[in-house]
């Protein structure tokens, strides 16, 4: 794909404003022309997609910046974001696309394993995460709380991998019973800064 700001016929350095006023001109222009009939109208339809996808990846960019900006340049804020927001496709690219996997990476990627209730392959991210920082107590607490999930469901831990949950929806089932009823465990393992031991009891 061309870079989105060509595609505006502007640049990194434009204001949002400006973005946005030439997103809507040519949105309303593109719009038009796809009604025309031939080949005309088939240009403009292409024209109006190639669009689209450009300003959302101006916004997308956009809006990360800003995430990492407010927090001091930390990656990892706009990961959380994504992935509050429930967007775990997007938080997964942004973890895929760091090259330096320490603590702080294996312990995002097992929240996002864990949000897609693949419970052993977050297991072995907070491992690998207390093994990077064996002195970080948020990564420990993260692995205590997901042990007790993983030991309150009745099945073993080792049949709750991806391929299972995949192909067994009686296993899906059961886990979703098990632990996404305990919303407190649900709640905490990725919330870590509550004291659980309070609000479980």
């Amino acid at each position: 794909m061309k870079n989105p700001y060509e595609i505006l016929g502007l640049t990194e350095e434009t204001s949002f404003e400006e973005l946005q006023k030439r997103y809507e001109e040519l949105k309303a222009e593109y719009g038009e022309g796809r009604f025309q009939p031939g080949e005309a109208g088939t240009e403009a339809a292409r024209k109006l997609n190639e669009l689209e996808q450009a300003w959302y990846e101006i916004q997308t960019k956009r809006e990360a910046a800003e995430v990492k900006k407010d927090a001091g340049g930390n990656d990892f804020a706009y990961v959380d974001k994504l992935i509050k927001e429930q967007k775990y496709d997007e938080a997964q690219a942004e973890l895929d696309a760091m090259t330096v996997r320490e603590g702080e990476w294996h312990y995002f990627q097992s929240i996002i394993y864990y949000k897609r209730e693949w419970l052993s392959e977050s297991k072995k991210q907070l491992e690998a995460a207390v093994e990077c920082d064996p002195g970080n107590q948020k990564y420990k607490t993260a692995l205590e709380k997901l042990n007790i999930v993983i030991g309150s469901a009745q099945t073993d831990p080792r049949t709750l991998g991806t391929d299972t949950i995949g192909n067994d929806p009686n296993i899906v089932q059961q886990q979703q019973s098990d632990f996404l009823s305990n919303c407190c465990l649900a709640y905490c393992l990725t919330s870590l800064c509550c004291d659980c031991t309070r609000c479980c009891m």
